[in-house]
């Protein structure tokens, strides 16, 4: 039984490979820049999505058409009720 595996054997097994060597600090500082860069781009990006989605929001609930006239009621307006006393070159009716 000389030189014969023994299956059953209680002091070997296969040897854990050797922990990797440290990585290089040039290599972690490039990363450390990459990652950086990435996530400043990200952040443009989102901000200029959500300013952009906003300004559609403001146009769909706004409408992109002119100003309506709160005093002549011009557009579909009611404007306000003034009287006529105080409707006068001078105030504008202010």
């Amino acid at each position: 039984m000389k030189g014969e595996d023994n299956m059953c054997s209680f002091g070997g097994g296969p040897k854990a490979p050797p922990p990797p060597p440290p990585p290089d600090p040039r290599i972690e500082e490039q990363a450390k820049e990459k990652r950086r860069r990435e996530r400043l781009q990200l952040q443009r990006e989102t901000a200029a999505l959500k300013q952009e989605q906003y300004e559609q929001r403001v146009a769909a609930t706004y409408g992109t058409r002119g100003r309506r006239s709160l005093l002549s009621g011009s557009r579909g307006g009611r404007g306000f009720a003034l009287e006529p006393s105080l409707m006068s070159k001078k105030t504008l009716g202010a």
